[in-house]
């Protein structure tokens, strides 16, 4: 139950701390707005060379993308189905648990990061 949940809460405390942390290091080193612009340009950049790194150099064929854009919702899939397999299977308690956090922790994931982002908004990522 416990991973369940901290599938669920992860996001939302990652998430947290990253504005927590950002807004106390500007207010302890007094980053002015330019140096605030020269950080994002870094990131900006940073950002477009990982994404130069992950180009294919053409199209790729439409299975593939297809693929990439659906690995998760497989690996969550598979995750949930040897989750059900071994619950319907597991002989003691220990792996009976272990089932139960198979089968919840895609869902957890999945809709609890919609759910997060739903009440976040739609302009504050």
């Amino acid at each position: 139950m416990e991973t369940i949940l901290a599938s669920v809460v992860a996001p939302a405390a990652i998430d947290l701390f990253k504005n927590l942390f950002g807004s106390i290091s500007r207010k302890v080193a007094g980053l002015s707005a330019d140096d605030q612009i020269k950080l994002e340009n870094a990131n900006v950049d940073r950002l477009k060379a990982v994404s130069l790194l992950d180009n294919p150099y053409g199209t790729p064929s439409q299975w593939v993308v297809d693929l990439r854009g659906s690995a998760r919702y497989i690996t969550a899939g598979l995750a949930v189905i040897t989750g059900g397999v071994l619950l319907l299977r597991a002989t003691t308690p220990e792996l009976q648990a272990l089932a139960f956090e198979l089968v919840g922790m895609p869902f957890g994931f999945i809709f609890g990061e919609r759910m997060y982002l739903g009440m976040k908004g739609p302009g504050n990522k």
